[in-house]
């Protein structure tokens, strides 16, 4: 640590003593000083506790030095040293919060003298920058709210308003000055709002939306936060005013465009207090567009304003307005009149739409789901739109980008409104646009005149080359802007409605799809201005418009699953990182598709205790029984009834044990089960004689070695299943009588160790047993 600031008060000490020292030289020296202090962070330690005293000592007097110099640039005599040290001075406050505060009102009070000076651009600018970082890092500390705030905010809402009648190039740092104190102190701001709002009327006359859209845009939203303001009104009926105000004015406009007459309305309507429009029409037309594209910038700018409070937005009256105003076009079509203003209207109508579009936008992010019941009035306003739109790109990109998001945000609910001929639409604008190979009649005759036209030696004049060069021309594709809005509102109706596309609709963006990416990947996409951009993010969307296809795919669609895989794995190969991220995320969507998983099995029964069970029998017998056997004993006991114990003596064969006993269900199929009662199935019919050693033979011969048979009895039909059954294995284990009592006792005392025996699984059929 203490290493670390003593390079730091070094390196203060340098700049302060070498490079800050003389005034004249600090225009040529602050972009030096400027890299130091925001590379090295010379601040950091200020205050550090595990620092020696001594080193703390020399690096608080470099921290004194260097903050006398930057007060004394602040107020030097030059603009260059003013500027460097105001520039100088909101470095230091960011770095060091400890700083700030303990210096904070004598260089605001520095900053607000530079304000009420006659002071160049840059300097006025950089220091209404300055003042900006002030008054918000001022927010988070209550202490200085009354020492800072309340002195020193209202003076310099005054001083920076009676700024912009001064030097028009400072609007722009103004407004944004006047914004972000309107929205953080806005108690403090009352005083000042009715002239902030002149001023911003003042540029929201339409006069100025073609020269400067940013800066018109930048008054909309310091007007959207002044109605949040309050005062003898609440901030609700202000906020609620101001819109009423800007519709009013759209609708005013919209009625000078129409050639209605306004005085016959049966109600006033509010609008802001604007300079009247030209009587001549061919100037007034234009303004009056003007001014609905600057209201509607205004209506935006309200509905996107964050707020802390509930507010009545009426969204009835806004998608009215914009329903009109996009439908001028088509009311002047319709008109029987032969106005000659309505000649005008054609050249206007671009920028109707897009103001139009713009407010239909703003109210599906402003409003969310509260925008429900009006999206017949947006489908219907999107359809005219694009049915009266005249030829223009920029339109056609606003409304597919229109499209896109109300498909993302409602789904259903918004698609079901479309007409399918604008979904049938959208998807043609994707589709491959070729240059016609038929030859014109110029080419033709270009053709003809120089093939008769030769050379000694038979070549063809230069008229063919270019022929040629067309007919290669021919088979290229050629995409644009308007295309890749298309796709992306293709992407939307994929993966939000796939269902709302039509089987043939499916196919068709399937193919187009496949053949843009194969076009892509030999080369045959040719895109405008190439050599300044790349087609990465026409290769995203077609491929993330090919995954949303494969992950809700038509009941009815062909199956492109092989060629998507081909598709993918070729994207992976290409040198673009965000295009492999892509089909490798959607290489791993598909993956459940390209091997799809078994559903959950039952696990195949633990043959471990008939094991342990054969093991005991076989050394209670002292080995004079085979294992096929023992096994047949198993498989009978395993299938032994709860109310019948088995008991099995020397006496009794083997082949009495095994019988079939009827199922219990009530089904006309009945399937064999084994039981190890030695009573017969159906009464009369006796157990079947064999004449077979029994169990407790110490001596039997492997010939003589019984096979398990089966009962023949009439109870069973011919179309029992030879599936084998899982047995319920809840009798005890079977247990022969040995000859060795040794043994008999041994076997006795680990069977009432182990009377519990798993399920098994049943081995054999009836043709086996046959």
């Amino acid at each position: 640590m203490d290493a670390k600031v003593e390079r730091a008060e070094r390196t203060l000490s340098l700049l302060t003593t070498t490079f800050l020292a003389n005034s004249d030289s600090v225009k040529a020296n602050i972009d030096l000083v400027l890299d130091a202090v925001l590379s090295q962070d010379l601040f950091a330690f200020v205050g550090a506790p595990d620092v020696s005293a001594e080193i703390s000592k020399r690096y608080s007097s470099a921290i004194h030095k260097w903050l006398a110099r930057i007060n004394s640039l602040a107020t030097g005599r030059t603009s260059d040293a003013r500027m460097a040290g105001i520039l100088l001075i909101k470095h230091t406050a960011q770095q060091s919060p400890q700083l700030f505060s303990e210096n904070v009102a004598k260089w605001n009070t520095a900053l607000l003298s530079v304000l009420s000076k006659a002071e160049i651009t840059p300097v006025i600018a950089t220091t209404l920058q300055t003042l900006l970082v002030f008054i918000d890092a001022v927010r988070d500390i209550p202490m200085l709210h009354r020492e800072i705030v309340s002195a020193h905010v209202p003076r310099m809402n005054q001083a920076i308003l009676a700024m912009v009648d001064k030097n028009v190039d400072l609007t722009s740092p103004v407004l944004e000055m006047l914004e972000y104190s309107a929205a953080w102190f806005p108690t403090l701001f009352r005083p000042s709002i009715d002239k902030a709002e002149a001023l911003c009327l003042r540029l929201l006359d339409g006069s100025k939306i073609r020269r400067s859209p940013e800066q018109c845009q930048q008054a909309a939203r310091c007007l959207a936060a002044f109605s949040l303001v309050g005062g003898k009104i609440s901030p609700e009926e202000r906020w609620f005013q101001c819109v009423q105000k800007a519709i009013g004015t759209m609708r005013l406009c919209v009625d000078h465009i129409m050639c209605v007459d306004t005085n016959a309305t049966e109600q006033p309507q509010q609008h802001f207090a604007l300079a009247g429009l030209s009587d001549d029409f061919a100037k007034s037309l234009p303004q009056a567009t003007d001014r609905i594209t600057v209201m509607a910038e205004v209506i935006i700018a309200l509905l996107t304003q964050p707020t802390s409070m509930d507010i009545s937005v009426p969204a009835d009256r806004i998608v009215d307005i914009a329903s009109r105003v996009a439908m001028i076009s088509m009311r002047a079509a319709n008109s029987k009149s032969k106005r000659t203003e309505y000649d005008l209207i054609p050249l206007l109508t671009p920028q109707l739409q897009s103001a139009s579009i713009r407010v239909m936008a703003a109210l599906a992010i402003s409003l969310g789901s509260h925008m429900q019941p009006f999206l017949s009035a947006v489908a219907r306003t999107a359809t005219a739109i694009h049915t009266r739109q005249i030829v223009s790109p920029t339109i056609s990109v606003a409304l597919h980008n229109l499209l896109r998001l109300f498909i993302e945000r409602y789904g259903y609910g918004f698609v079901t409104h479309l007409p399918y001929d604008m979904v049938v639409s959208v998807v043609n604008d994707i589709c491959v646009h070729r240059k016609s190979n038929v030859p014109t009649t110029t080419t033709a005759k270009a053709d003809s005149t120089a093939s008769k036209k030769r050379s000694g030696n038979g070549k063809t004049r230069k008229a063919n080359a270019l022929v040629a060069d067309e007919s290669v021309q021919a088979s290229r594709v050629y995409w644009n802007d308007t295309g890749l809005a298309a796709l992306a509102t293709v992407l939307a109706l994929l993966q939000h409605t796939p269902t709302a596309l039509t089987t043939a609709l499916r196919t068709r963006i399937d193919s187009q799809i496949l053949t843009l990416l194969m076009l892509f990947s030999i080369g045959g996409i040719e895109l405008p201005f190439a050599s300044r951009q790349t087609p990465t993010s026409f290769k995203v969307l077609l491929y993330e418009c090919l995954e949303a296809s494969l992950l809700s795919p038509d009941p009815w669609q062909r199956a492109i699953l092989p060629h998507a895989i081909s598709a993918f794995n070729c994207g992976l190969e290409d040198p673009s990182s965000q295009v492999q991220k892509v089909c490798s995320t959607a290489l791993l969507a598909i993956d459940p598709i390209i091997h799809s998983r078994l559903p959950a099995q039952l696990r195949e029964p633990d043959n471990s205790a008939e094991e342990k069970q054969v093991a005991q029998m076989m050394s209670a017998c002292d080995g004079s029984i085979t294992v096929e056997t023992v096994l047949a004993g198993t498989n009978a006991s395993t299938s032994g009834s709860l109310n019948e114990p088995m008991d099995v003596t020397d006496d009794q064969p083997m082949s009495s044990i095994k019988r079939f006993k009827p199922s219990v269900s009530n089904s006309s199929h009945q399937e064999p089960q084994l039981a190890v009662a030695a009573v017969d199935s159906q009464p009369g019919h006796p157990p079947l004689k064999q004449s077979q050693p029994s169990m407790s033979d110490p001596t039997p011969s492997k010939q003589a070695m019984p096979t398990p048979s089966i009962n023949t009895s009439t109870s069973l039909k011919s179309d029992v299943s030879d599936k084998p059954r899982l047995a319920q294995a809840t009798a005890p284990p079977v247990s022969s009588k040995p000859s060795n009592p040794v043994h008999a006792a041994e076997a006795a005392d680990e069977d009432d160790g182990d009377d519990d025996i798993p399920d098994i699984v049943m081995e054999g059929s009836d043709s086996e047993d046959e």
